[in-house]
């Protein structure tokens, strides 16, 4: 991570940069930002401890494959925290103890609490707003400080809670893949979504905004966060698809899905259904770059055949330096190909880390917070800017959309448009 003048000078040696490894790039170009943000004249160094940084993750439910990418950003962070750490006497050393929560919310709680109990005041994750909103209450009345590097919902963007979150809120993504759908001529749709916090908020951003641009929404259809049959709901889609289609032709009609990994048994059920396949389909971020998704023909023949073009808090390309390096080293420990979403991860580590020792390592949360957001103000890292709003969610953010598409004979999550949020535009 780097302030503001650490970024100029990066500008100023790109050339050179460019020459170091990645472990290099990161450790001594990005990790100076941290030491410099303790209070100026102070005298008085943080006490010798460890300090426990825990993490919560899907690693073998659904959205694991963000879970498992992750960890490893996590893993990653504080192994380069801590080196650094150790090369300037800061008498600090950051721990991991990192716990699988399956993306469901009572699991998330449980875990929480025994990381607590270990001593852990600092929480990375959990990836889902169902997560989020059932942590939220626990965390605010434990004085912990929870940084969610996926949570979107809009239903908690609550100023003053102990809860941030490193991405924006799902009110920019519904921004983005409604600009995407109308230019690509879509003028109706029906959404069909997950019964979660975050994909609901997503399914009622993107309504809301298609609907601002003079689009038609039909009523749609939500499903059970453990439905393993998708007859009915394919059957109710069929219904609201024909309807569309009678009114507005096949290629001005979209199905538009906010969902996680159960999107396999989705479009393996959807795919026989010669309706539900005369029309595109698009996204929401739990979806892209599902490891899941890959690994079912039918699921691929399926979304190749409809476009599904799925946004994703998009990467930065000033800070390509940092992202492109820590990305290789990310692939390399959790073997799979991360996103944005996992190298939020490694920034939520760092500007915790810098808040932390900012704050005097104190336990003090209105203190703690404070440092943090202080120093997400002037933080940039592999995801970029890292200020954050009044609700403690990411002030700013475009979107890269990605799609499955056949590479090499074999499938694979291809990146084919970016959403610029601040010029709103769509670049192909």
């Amino acid at each position: 991570m780097r302030d503001r003048a650490d970024r100029r000078r990066l500008r100023r040696g790109v050339g050179a940069l460019a020459a170091v490894v990645a472990l290099a790039v990161l450790t001594l170009a990005a990790l100076p930002w941290l030491v410099a943000s303790r209070s100026r004249g102070s005298t008085d160094e943080p006490p010798e401890r460890e300090v426990l940084l825990g993490g919560l993750f899907s690693l073998t439910g659904s959205w694991s494959t963000l879970g498992q990418t992750g960890r490893a950003a996590m893993e990653l962070a504080v192994e380069d925290v801590n080196r650094y750490l150790e090369g300037n006497a800061a008498g600090i050393r950051f721990v991991v103890a990192i716990e699988d929560t399956r993306l469901e919310p009572a699991l998330a709680l449980q875990k929480a609490q025994a990381l607590r109990d270990r001593g852990a005041q600092l929480l990375i994750g959990p990836q889902s707003s169902a997560e989020v909103a059932h942590l939220r209450s626990f965390v605010d009345a434990n004085g912990l400080l929870l940084v969610s590097p996926s949570s979107t919902a809009g239903t908690l963007a609550v100023a003053g809670d102990n809860v941030f979150r490193f991405t924006p809120a799902d009110s920019l993504e519904g921004v983005a893949v409604s600009a995407m759908m109308w230019e690509d001529g879509i003028r109706a749709i029906v959404p069909v979504w997950r019964d979660d916090d975050g994909n609901a908020g997503l399914e009622k951003a993107t309504r809301a905004r298609f609907a601002a641009r003079g689009g038609t929404v039909l009523e749609g259809i939500r499903y059970g966060a453990d439905v393993g049959d998708f007859g009915t709901t394919v059957a109710g889609l069929r219904a609201q698809l024909r309807k569309a289609i009678a009114r507005h032709g096949a290629d001005s009609v979209a199905v538009y899905l906010a969902a996680f990994d159960e999107v396999v048994g989705l479009f393996t059920s959807a795919a026989a259904d010669s309706t539900l396949g005369a029309v595109r389909w698009y996204g929401g971020d739990g979806v892209a770059h599902s490891e899941a998704l890959l690994a079912s023909p039918p699921a691929v023949t399926f979304a190749i055949r409809t476009g599904f073009p799925s946004p994703i808090f998009g990467l930065d390309q000033g800070a390509r330096d940092i992202w492109a390096p820590l990305t290789e080293r990310i692939r390399a420990r959790a073997k799979l190909e991360p996103d944005a979403f996992a190298l939020a991860v490694y920034d939520a580590v760092w500007v915790v880390a810098r808040g932390y020792v900012a704050s005097g390592a104190t336990r003090d949360i209105a203190r703690l917070k404070q440092a943090f957001t202080t120093a997400a103000a002037s933080g940039y890292g592999a995801t970029g800017w890292t200020v954050l709003n009044a609700a403690g969610d990411r002030k700013y953010g475009d979107f890269d959309f990605w799609a499955v598409r056949q590479d090499g004979g074999a499938p694979r999550w291809t990146r084919v448009a970016r959403y610029e949020s601040r010029t709103e535009k769509l670049v192909r």
